[in-house]
């Protein structure tokens, strides 16, 4: 792969893309955004964990979202198989609209507990001596429970070189008109990745977060039923720079 072609091959293509002006949005939800720029570039729907474009992975935000970047999901590992499962049974907190299941929506960080539901507290540690990244359970009183759960830091280096060694972000102007959503995509930036120490630093110092996605189907055959979202590593936007260098 020859990454400065690709580069180029992209500022071209974003130029096209930014003389479309407002362009009709491909479906709707919180992925809208990222679908219409993958059909503006001629993408084909990628589940792969490798990148977007090439050599490149494209990422894209409403200018006035403050939500996080998921750069890659990973889930962790345990004592089960399901552990996922296991995990969302042992202490996920009731669904608001299925009172009889349990589901588990909470962003967890090195440098502070993070309280789920209303009996425990989760909280990331970093054992470089064992080269893992542990998951903390804690009960109400703050007393460890658990430390199970973890994350090899060689799956995170994998996923993190394989699909996110070089990033495009695309911002884009959000607007709807007669009901349809139009996007504007008016700005590039890209970056390239410091290292995978420095990943692990900002994950130390709570600026890389874990998120936990664990919902149920709410309708359908599935209704009750486990609907996990990917367990995401996420960095706000504000520090993409702490990650990476602006190229």
């Amino acid at each position: 792969m020859n990454t400065d072609t690709d580069i180029a091959k992209l500022k071209k293509e974003f130029e096209r893309i930014k003389q479309k002006g407002w362009v009709k949005s491909i479906g709707g939800g919180n992925n809208a955004i990222g679908d219409t720029l993958e059909y503006l570039l001629g993408i084909p729907r990628n589940e792969l964990e490798i990148p977007d474009y090439n050599s490149i992975e494209i990422k894209s935000k409403n200018l006035y979202s403050k939500e996080y970047i998921t750069l890659f999901s990973c889930a962790p590992e345990g004592p089960h198989v399901k552990e996922i499962e296991r995990i969302r049974n042992l202490y996920g907190y009731k669904c608001r609209d299925l009172p009889k299941c349990k589901v588990l929506n909470n962003s967890i960080f090195a440098n502070c507990k993070t309280k789920i539901g209303l009996q425990y507290y989760f909280e990331l540690k970093i054992d470089r001596e064992n080269q893992k990244l542990l998951l903390y359970v804690f009960d109400i009183n703050g007393k460890l429970i658990e430390k199970d759960i973890y994350w090899t830091l060689d799956t995170i280096k994998e996923k993190l070189y394989r699909k996110l060694t070089t990033l495009a972000f695309f911002k884009a102007l959000k607007k709807k008109y007669n009901g349809v959503e139009y996007f504007k995509y008016y700005k590039l930036e890209l970056y390239s990745l410091k290292d995978f120490e420095t990943f692990i630093d900002l994950m130390e110092k709570g600026l890389i977060r874990v998120s936990f996605k664990i919902n149920v189907f709410k309708s359908g055959k599935r209704k009750g039923q486990i609907h996990d979202h990917g367990t995401g590593f996420q960095i706000s936007e504000k520090k993409l720079l702490e990650l990476y260098n602006e190229i």
